[in-house]
Order: structure tokens, then sequence, then C-alpha cells
């Protein structure tokens, strides 16, 4: 009997491609990052997981289904995990930008515009914007406030941030 594990990791390799190029349009027709991260996600791990009860139907490994279900889900959970630190680091990292801007700009540009484009109000207003859109803030009469949503993220990060002894801005 064929084990079902290797056709099930294919499918699971095999949606998370489609997942990823399907979150690479999203991002590039401008659709908001984190709920069409999130969106497409969840819409590729469904059509995923039914893909393996098919296979598993199909290639008669019923008797193995939920091992088949279980590999796939923790297999495209953590291709998830290593992913989306990935994105983020390219969408939001001030290195990468400057990295990039340094490239563009032939290897060379001097420090004050550095400090213009990145260390500028606009930069800032940007910031919160995104705080804004996903949630994590809102307005008030003094200026922004915390969800409790963020605050509970900024509970967790505060945790690793202890716990790896980082810094400010570490």
């Amino acid at each position: 009997m064929l084990t079902p594990v290797l056709p099930t990791l294919a499918l699971v390799v095999l949606w998370f491609v489609v997942f990823v190029a399907i979150h690479v349009f999203g991002l590039r027709s401008g659709r908001d990052n984190a709920q069409w991260l999130v969106g497409s996600y969840a819409a590729c791990s469904a059509a995923m997981l039914a893909s393996v009860v098919a296979l598993s139907t199909w290639g008669d490994f019923g008797q193995l289904l939920l091992l088949s279900v279980i590999v796939a889900a923790l297999t495209s959970a953590c291709l998830f995990v290593l992913y989306v630190p990935a994105v983020y680091t390219i969408l939001t990292s001030l290195s990468v930008a400057t990295l990039v801007l340094l490239r563009r700009s032939g290897g060379r540009i001097p420090e004050a515009s550095l400090y213009g484009q990145f260390a500028s109000r606009q930069l800032m207003q940007q910031r919160l914007c995104v705080l804004l859109g996903a949630g994590h803030l809102v307005r008030d009469g003094c200026g922004f406030s915390l969800t409790s949503r963020a605050r509970a993220v900024a509970r967790a990060f505060a945790f690793v941030k202890r716990l790896w002894r980082l810094g400010p801005g570490g």
C-alpha cells in the first residue's frame, strides 16, 4: 500500500504556492495586506484540506485520513509561520528599505537624504495609518489609544523581548 504522506505533502506545497501567488497578486493590486494575507491563506488551507480528504478517499487511504489531515494542517501552518515574517520584513523593515533606497541611488546617498526619507513625519503618519487600518489603534481626544487586541499583541511581544533580552528597537 502506498503511504499517503508524500502525496499529502505535495498537495500542501502546491496549495501553499497557490496561496503565495494569490497573496502577491493581492499586494500588487493594492489590497489591504493583513486581511488579504489571512483571507487568502484561509481559502487555500480549506481547499488544501479538501484536496487531502479527496486524495485519501480516492487513494484508498481512508484509515489514514486523520493522519493525512494532521500532517497537512501542521505542514501548512509551518510554511505560513516561515512565510509571514519574511513578507513583513520585506514590507516594513527600515533596514531593508534603506538598502533598497541606496541600491536605487547607485549605492551612495547623502546622510541628510536618509534622515529626510526615514525619520520624517510622513513615516510616522504611514505607520499610524497601518496600525489604525489593522485595528490596533483608535483615535481619541488625546491622540491615539491601543485597542484591546493591540494590548494583547503588545503584551506578547513585550514578553518575547524580555525573554530574548532585546532592548528598545530590538
